[in-house]
């Protein structure tokens, strides 16, 4: 056996936590190498063992000497591969320890008649590795500690770049001709041990160009940008262009923001980075991880097609931005489920130039979503384990005690009566309430509901294969157990990546299945459980769930509903789908700089719904509205529901990618692409609707009595097929002056026959003033970049079928044996793509050598041809069609700026601060009559004391109510504003008017970063003003009728700041039986400051760990998002679900 010796290793090592102010791509091409990772190390223990490899041909030389000469011709070989052709070759035996030549790779060799020992001495140079020849055997080993001080020197150095004078995080350094090599630290530094006298060193970075210099033991190297290579730093999903030479609007997140960030899923993590994306504030919903948000970037483009349903839904899925997985377009709950870990970065695409190349799909935004591609080497194995806690957020709520509330009731004269007898029961049932009070009976019953969800998650991603073979394997699973009792999102992802390399061919087949269940609360609407009397128990005296309290003067009937008897039920509601991609590309470099992409995408998903109701649940027995359609015999039997709902969709996709790049006399630098894309999808979704369940137990679709009443199984079938045609230009002159020209030619089968293709384009022109004479080499302005573009982009969102005119098949209506058909949509054969209109200016500029960065883009958006109603003669049979009518505005601008307080890297310090501002108007320029008519409705409907209309000139999101003058100190009531402003003491629904806008102008994001040796501490806020919000809570908690106060409770504000007698001067009107009516008084300036998330790291990768665990690297982390919201305004937030602090802690191996 051989001698076991005590190891020294170089190691690759890299600081995971850079930010988007650092340089977002550190991969690094040479030898296939990636430092997101520290590189392959040795593991501790050395087994050493014997291989004897056959030879492929028989030599009959008696005797094989040191000096044979062979001739070897290998490319980017391992030192196993060459050991295996020498011994084909000689005959001779190798003895190696198997760990020890795994990192001596990349080597290229095309020696003829050269002797073995020549061959071995130029394979081991500049490794820790020495060989020793015994007859016919070749023993490698460690050299000794002498050996290795004798085989070269120590050298060090930092690397910058020339552009900005910046650390070069993540360059390759490596020894020409070994495999000896590290990659530079977050300060550029790096530290080479025993360099051969005279060696060169090769130093590479993607995107600027290879250098190679004599090593010294001192160096301070500096790398200049690579026009050609700049071509695969920004990826748009269907091209790559440079970024020096890139004239569009685009953020760019990296994997290691994904990791300081982190939030309950990928899109909360995004709200938490990235300003532009604007998250709708949804206080119904709030922390619900079943809740899919509604996202827009650069505000909303399109309209909704019904203000009612607006109103009630606030939905905003036409606004929502196209979303590119790896060149594939997903949904955006696949990204919310999609795990973090997999997600090389994330490109947000914003203005005309850079998002023209997607067409019609292209105007609300593109996000670009790009995965990790495998590596080549040892295998190498990523693991994650982890915790994640939802902590409810309760701190918006403020209601009575039961002490206060029985306080409040007796002071309202809730328990007296003029008649004697009806005085005396009132005030007995006030004594026993106050004695059960003074013996402490208080229920805290927003506690029932809710609860610390804990869950968890595991990555594991494994990754290795040749430099002709790579792949990788990745499984993922994350358990969201929500903050209300049984709420949860489980999800599932895993992956198998295959890359294969054959001469100018490569060849990448990705296979990723997902699953993602998820089950809603059975205790119902959080706000049922607010508004509980704070001095009913909901349990009897064996611990029982009460149906009813006793009613409020003390009654057994007649009382209020226990919502925590309907929790108790076997009711549920549930959903999932499952997810089955495979992804296939070719990409053939046909000549340097010239490479045909071609690629093909299949996705299928299965996703289904269940539903079930408890027949004994309170919407069958009790509820006012629905109880007594089931107190009839026969409604008896139709008790207990069940809702199920299944479906399959097919997605299939398909392009052909032309690029050629070059640079021409070293001045002239041009990119052209051309792509061909074709998609077709399908989707099949069937709804069943049963009733009458005897059983709460029997819980299954197939138990149900009868299918719902005047309701049957329906189904929907849909097809839409896409093809475009995309052609990009962009040149550059001596990196100085830059063009960018995009066209695209659209089709789909959604529009009308004379209207099913429509052009799409973008130019954009750019200067790198930096690059000139009179900028060159200043100390403070060291990147100076101006850029303008200006473009066509669409959307078909919201078109439906409204091209077409479809009929109704009438079952029930048969003439003999023939059914009969119904008109039952008009279709407008004209009807075609929205189209927006968007400029955009900007400038990024870098002063101190990249001490302080920033960049700004001013934008405006005109969207024309908007899909809205058009009024048409009820004679028709159809009150209107859909047409292409409306018009809408935006205009705004965006702002990033980062700053290094301390950069020291002796030290090991470094302190970020970084913050964005986004501003944006919106307006619309042009509605349909059909719009106008139902603005009119909605104005007059008395449901609606606040509304949000659409009216010319004013913004989508416009708030609107009746105008208050406040309240009269004289009498308590509340003095109103007709629409002509006259003063009124009479509320009027015609009356609202604009009042401002639910969307803030401005939002911000602003944070600070230290980092220290391993540690890295990461705070960020994010702060929203400039809109309005309707304060619900101050109706429905604080001024609310006496009569609502035997039912429910109130906000501890209704005990100090009610109207009480002449000359009080309050916000709250006085007590009466008089419901409120909301109006500008309840409308107010909603300003907000969030602590948004909080992260601290540490990174062990000590050789202390490296010896003694067998990883390269332990990394412990914890993520803290949505900790503190500080308002104006104070109200209820999470009415329907509670807002939840997000909590994760974590630990990651690197084998």
């Amino acid at each position: 056996m051989l001698t076991k010796h005590k190891r020294e290793y170089t190691q690759y090592s890299y600081n995971p936590l850079s930010t988007s102010t650092m340089r977002e791509d550190l991969r690094e091409k040479p030898g296939g190498r990636s430092s997101h990772a520290t590189n392959r190390l040795l593991s501790k223990s050395l087994k050493r063992c014997f291989i004897t490899a056959g030879c492929c041909f028989f030599s009959f030389t008696v005797l094989a000497q040191s000096d044979q000469r062979i001739t070897l011709n290998l490319q980017k070989a391992t030192l196993e591969q060459v050991i295996w052709e020498i011994q084909k070759k000689t005959g001779f035996t190798f003895m190696y320890g198997s760990n020890d030549i795994q990192t001596v790779r990349n080597i290229t060799l095309n020696e003829k008649d050269k002797s073995i020992r020549e061959i071995l001495d130029k394979c081991l140079r500049g490794t820790s590795l020495t060989y020793e020849i015994s007859g016919k055997e070749i023993i490698i080993k460690q050299a000794t500690a002498d050996a290795k001080q004798q085989t070269g020197r120590r050298v060090k150095g930092t690397v910058v770049s020339k552009e900005d004078g910046l650390p070069v995080i993540g360059a390759s350094i490596r020894v020409d001709g070994t495999e000896l090599g590290v990659a530079t630290d977050i300060d550029g530094n790096f530290s080479l041990n025993n360099v051969p006298d005279g060696a060169q060193l090769v130093v590479s970075y993607i995107g600027m160009k290879t250098l190679t210099v004599a090593a010294t033991p001192n160096m301070t190297i500096t790398l200049e940008n690579d026009a050609q290579a700049l071509d695969d730093v920004v990826v748009t999903g269907i091209f790559k262009k440079a970024k020096e030479s890139y004239t569009g609007a685009v953020s760019t997140i990296t994997s290691e923001q994904l990791d300081m960030y982190k939030g309950q899923n990928l899109l909360q993590t995004l709200k938490n980075i990235d300003a532009s994306i604007n998250f709708t504030v949804n206080n119904i919903a709030g922390s619900n991880p079943n809740n899919l948000p509604q996202i827009n970037i650069r505000g909303n483009s399109s309209l909704p097609m019904s203000v009612e349903e607006f109103n009630q839904t606030a939905s905003n899925d036409i606004n929502r931005p196209l979303i590119i997985l790896d060149g594939f377009e997903i949904s955006l709950e696949k990204l919310m489920d999609y795990n973090d870990e997999e997600i090389e970065s994330i490109n947000i695409l914003k203005d005309a130039s850079a998002t023209a190349i997607y067409g019609s799909r292209g105007s609300n935004g593109v996000i670009v979503v790009v995965t990790k591609q495998p590596e080549a080497g040892k295998l190498k194995v990523n693991a994650e384990v982890g915790i994640d806690i939802e902590a409810p957020d309760l701190t918006s709520y403020d209601m009575l005690n039961a002490s206060e509330k029985l306080y409040l009731e007796n002071y309202l004269g809730l328990y007296s009566s003029e008649v004697p007898s009806t005085d005396i029961r009132y005030q007995a049932v006030y004594n026993e309430r106050l004695r059960k009070v003074l013996t402490g009976q208080s229920t805290d019953w927003l506690s029932k509901p809710i609860r610390t969800g804990v869950g968890q998650h595991y990555n594991l991603r494994l990754e290795g294969g040749s430099e002709e073979f790579r792949w990788s394997a990745t499984a993922g699973y994350k358990d969201v157990e929500g903050a209300m009792k049984n709420s949860a999102r489980r999800t599932f992802n895993g992956s198998i990546t295959l890359m294969y390399t054959v001469k100018n061919l490569i060849f990448k087949n990705y296979t990723s299945y997902g699953v993602t269940r998820s089950t809603e609360s059975n205790y119902g609407t959080f706000s049922d459980y607010v508004a509980q009397q704070p001095y009913n128990n909901p349990y009897d005296e064996n611990g029982e769930v009460v149906q009813f309290f006793d009613a409020f003067y003390g009654s057994k009937t007649g009382g209020e509903f226990n919502p925590l008897y309907d929790a108790m039920l076997k009711s549920f509601e549930k959903s999932g789908y499952e997810e089955l991609t495979n992804n296939f590309a070719i990409e053939w470099n046909i000549l340097k700089g010239l490479t045909l992409r071609g690629q093909v995408g299949i996705t299928t998903n299965n996703n289904h719904n269940d539903t079930f109701l408890s027949p004994k649940d309170s919407y069958f027995t009790v509820d006012p509205i629905t109880s007594s359609i089931y107190s009839s015999d026969e409604g008896f039997l139709r008790r207990g529901s069940y809702e199920y709902g299944t479906g399959k969709s097919y997605n299939y996709n398909g392009s052909l990618n032309l690029s050629y790049s070059h640079v021409f006399a070293d001045k002239h630098s041009l990119y052209a692409g051309l792509d061909y894309s074709i998609n077709e999808s399908e989707s099949d979704k069937y709804f069943f609707y049963m009733e009458g369940f005897s059983n709460e137990n029997m819980a299954s679709i197939g138990n149900g009595r009868q299918f719902a009443l005047d309701a049957v199984p329906t189904e929907a079938q849909t097809r839409r097929r896409m093809i475009g045609f995309t052609a990009n230009v962009n040149y550059t002159y001596d990196q100085r002056y830059y063009l960018d020209l995009s066209y695209r030619i659209d089709g789909s089968s959604t529009f009308g026959a004379d209207k099913k293709y429509a052009p799409f384009w973008s130019t954009g022109v750019g200067w790198n003033m930096h690059h000139e004479d009179f900028l060159a080499g200043n100390p403070v302005l060291n990147i100076m970049r101006l850029k303008m573009s200006y473009g066509s982009t669409g959307s078909q969102e919201g078109s439906g079928s409204g091209a077409s005119t479809i009929y109704r098949y009438q079952n029930n209506n048969k003439y003999l044996n023939w059914v009969g058909a119904v008109l039952s949509e008009w279709g407008n054969p004209n009807l075609t793509w929205q189209t927006t209109k968007e400029f955009n200016i900007g400038t990024e500029f870098g002063l101190w050598q990249g001490r302080v960065k920033g960049e700004f883009n001013f934008y405006t958006k005109h969207t024309t041809n908007l899909l809205s109603d058009m009024n048409i003669p009820l004679s028709m049979g159809f009150p209107s069609y859909m047409a292409n009518v409306g018009e809408v505005k935006n205009r705004g601008w965006e702002l990033s700026l980062s700053t290094y307080l301390i950069r020291d890297p002796k030290r090991e310090i470094n302190w970020l601060l970084t913050g964005q501002l986004v501003y944006d108007k919106n307006w619309i320029s042009r509605l349909s009559d059909a719009i106008k008519r139902q603005n009119e409705q909605m104005l007059q409907n008395e449901d609606y004391d606040v509304a949000k209309l659409f009216y010319e000139g004013r913004p989508q999101n416009a708030i609107y109510a009746v105008r208050s003058l406040g309240i009269d100190p004289s009498t308590g009531q509340e003095i109103y504003l007709d629409k002509d402003g006259n003063i009124t003491d009479v509320w009027n629904p015609g009356d609202k008017v604009f009042l401002g806008s639910s969307e803030p102008l401005y939002n911000s994001i602003f944070g600070t970063m230290f980092m220290w040796k391993g540690f890295t501490l990461n705070v960020s806020f994010r702060a929203y003003w400039g809109g309005k919000s309707y304060n619900s809570t101050l109706l429905s908690r604080v001024e609310v009728p006496i009569n609502n106060l035997r039912s429910s409770n109130a906000d501890r504000r209704v005990l100090t700041n009610r109207w009480l007698k002449p000359g009080d001067n309050t916000f709250f009107k006085g007590f009466s039986n008089d419901a409120t009516d909301a109006t500008s008084r309840f409308v107010m300036s909603d300003n907000v400051l969030e602590l948004q998330s909080v992260s601290l790291q540490y990174r062990w990768d000590s050789d202390w760990v490296r010896r003694n665990t067998g990883v390269q690297s332990i990394t412990f982390a914890v993520n803290m998002s949505d900790l503190f919201h500080w308002s104006t305004i104070k109200m209820e937030r999470g009415t329907g679900y509670p807002y939840a602090r997000n909590i994760q802690g974590s630990i990651k191996f690197l084998f």
